[in-house]
């Protein structure tokens, strides 16, 4: 037998303490790592959404007008747009007409014949400041008593909204069917700014505009047809 003495098993305690505090330095720099990435995630996400809500805003009142009807005939009504201010001095149109656009919601989809009335409103839900975007829509439009219009939000943290429409040789703040021969504008352009603000980054906090002009196809009145005919003399 050897008259060594026996080795002893396992790790000191030392070698406990700092295989421990290299594992608690590893944890606190993937946590960091990880909360820097998700901190970046959200301030992406709260920078983008916004501009995307307002993005799809415009695509739907664009498939809107693609659809507006003359304003004649039974189903059909006015076309007005009407320049306004709201507080502080901002742009806060709106806009009303008629169109064959297929609408739905989640719950109840609808399509055919419809009012469409396009306005900002003061955001009065809690924590929440400004103006949203609010498309309301009529379907029954031969209902024997008054429809209550279906309400949607389309996008909040809005600053100002500008509707102008083209004549043909000018670009017009208002428009009124029923002053104008029932002839409809050329062409409809959308101008709204979104605020952008970050929580805890008043530096990122500013302003985003979108503009956005778009054609009214076949969609020329009587009154437009027979004035076309009469300059080409």
């Amino acid at each position: 037998m050897s008259g060594g003495r026996a080795q002893p098993n396992g790790f000191t305690l030392l070698e406990l303490l700092v295989a421990m505090t290299l594992m608690m330095v590893a944890a606190s720099c993937l946590y960091t790592a990880l909360y820097t990435g998700f901190k970046a995630r959200r301030s992406a996400t709260t920078a983008v959404e916004p501009t995307s809500l307002a993005i799809n805003a415009i695509e739907l009142l664009k498939q809107d007008v693609y659809g507006v009807l003359p304003p004649t005939g039974v189903l059909a009504g006015s076309f007005v747009g009407v320049d306004s201010t709201g507080i502080k001095g901002v742009d806060a149109d709106s806009l009303e007409f008629y169109t064959t656009h297929i609408y739905s919601d989640s719950d109840n989809p609808a399509g055919g014949l419809g009012k469409i009335e396009l306005l900002l409103e003061e955001d009065t839900d809690e924590g929440r400041e400004g103006y949203r975007l609010v498309r309301r829509v009529i379907t029954s439009l031969l209902a024997p008593r008054a429809v209550e219009a279906e309400e949607q939000i389309l996008c909040r943290n809005v600053t100002s909204l500008n509707l102008r429409y083209f004549d043909g040789e000018n670009w017009l703040d208002e428009w009124d069917s029923t002053a104008d021969s029932n002839s409809l504008p050329r062409a409809v352009e959308i101008d709204i700014q979104i605020s952008h603000e970050l929580k805890g980054a008043v530096e990122d906090s500013g302003q985003r505009r979108l503009v956005q002009s778009f054609g009214i196809p076949c969609g020329v009145s009587a009154g437009q047809q027979e004035n076309g005919g009469q300059s080409g003399q």
